[in-house]
């Protein structure tokens, strides 16, 4: 079956005209060369790249709960859902417009109107039964990760997103929640506040989820490091920390102003072991009018960390050295090599109160002392660095 035609919109800007089938694949993609500066970066190299921008946009069929929202709300796919929501989202100004119709950026956009996340509802709490769609013309079904999340909108009209866990345990959140208070006691600026909130999940039992507010608006909007590396080529198995700062200078950022975020964040995910810094949880801003680069974005996204993952036995014979990460390089300590500051991070002010985490399930109470120890065990090892020694260079061929 042919699909339906549609304008890709940046803002109300048409930079793409392109059929998209009932199954939320596009083809037959046509750019409007007089807006070519505003089409995706992402997929701006070939359509290929482009394709996989469009593709990326989606919700991904992994997130948890995404199966039984789709079912309850009737999409065949994330990609369909991702139509029937006009490809709206809370990060950028990206948006798709039927050939034939007349709707402006003002008449949809989700940082002005009003909208309910329903598939974002449904996934956070599975046994939610009320369709919401009646209650909003659009749903916001763009956002990226596995993680259950809903965007929400509070009583003062700001756009935030609510975020759970994986599993029965709260220490996703939780670790938010430590991440945030890290980077408080350094005096690091740019960072994500997140807040823990109560939330309803499996079968209406109360549980812990995390909140924070959005960092974009119609005035900002946020590119992916994964983006950003669509527009260069780069060699399999390189690492992308070279080519990603190449593309932020290019774009006007300054080789300060990038190395000094990155040492930052390299050393802050050390600490708290976040193993997750993968391309799509660091990002940029950009300005949606001029397209002038704005900086780096708030750090977001250190739920993975803290080896919320282990068991109070698999805790006990973590090995510092051989931590392997989802970043730039597989080794977590050779994420060191790219750092420039070694003493960003105030070890003075590192010291941490673990007492947060007895908020998880008690079930998990036992795991805390094992949580601090390998902590400390961080700090011993930043303070090795910081005194000169290259910590990493044992791990390289490990």
């Amino acid at each position: 079956m042919a699909g339906k035609e549609y304008f890709l919109m940046h803002k109300d800007i048409a930079v793409c005209l392109m059929e998209i089938d009932e199954n939320g694949r596009i083809a037959h993609v046509r750019r409007n060369e007089a807006a070519k500066e505003h089409f995706p970066l992402g997929g701006q190299m070939n359509d290929m790249k482009f394709h996989e921008w469009w593709r990326d946009r989606a919700i991904p069929k992994t997130r948890h709960g995404a199966k039984t929202a789709l079912q309850k709300l009737g999409y065949t796919s994330t990609n369909s859902a991702l139509v029937n929501n006009l490809a709206l989202s809370l990060s950028d100004c990206y948006w798709i417009c039927l050939r034939e119709e007349s709707l402006s950026w003002k008449d949809v956009n989700l940082f002005t109107n009003d909208f309910v996340d329903s598939f974002g509802e449904i996934t956070i709490n599975q046994s939610y039964e009320v369709d919401l769609r009646e209650k909003t013309q659009f749903n916001c079904a763009t956002s990226q990760g596995e993680l259950q999340k809903k965007w929400c909108i509070d009583a003062d009209g700001r756009r935030y997103l609510l975020k759970g866990n994986y599993g029965e345990s709260y220490q996703q959140s939780l670790n938010e929640i430590f991440a945030t208070k890290l980077h408080e006691k350094q005096g690091f600026h740019n960072y994500t506040k997140y807040q823990l909130i109560r939330v309803k999940v499996d079968r209406d039992r109360e549980g812990l989820g995390c909140m924070c507010y959005d960092y974009c608006s119609e005035n900002i909007e946020s590119i992916s490091a994964w983006e950003l590396l669509q527009t260069v080529k780069t060699r399999q198995n390189e690492s992308l920390y070279y080519p990603f700062k190449q593309v932020c200078l290019s774009l006007g950022m300054t080789e300060d102003a990038f190395t000094s975020f990155m040492d930052y964040e390299i050393l802050s995910d050390y600490l708290i072991s976040n193993t997750d810094r993968h391309m799509n949880n660091i990002s940029v801003m950009r300005d949606p009018d001029s397209l002038e680069l704005l900086g780096f974005a708030p750090i977001y996204d250190s739920g993975n960390s803290m080896f919320y993952q282990l068991s109070e036995r698999e805790l006990s014979a973590v090995h510092i050295p051989d931590i392997r990460t989802h970043s730039f390089v597989e080794k977590e300590v050779r994420l060191l090599q790219y750092v420039k500051d070694r003493n960003c991070v105030d070890l003075g002010k590192a010291e941490m109160d673990f007492s947060i985490y007895e908020k998880d399930i008690e079930e998990r109470h036992g795991r805390i002392p094992n949580l601090q120890a390998l902590y400390e065990k961080k700090i011993d090892s930043l303070k090795a660095f910081q005194n000169g020694k290259d910590i990493w260079k044992n791990a390289l061929y490990q």
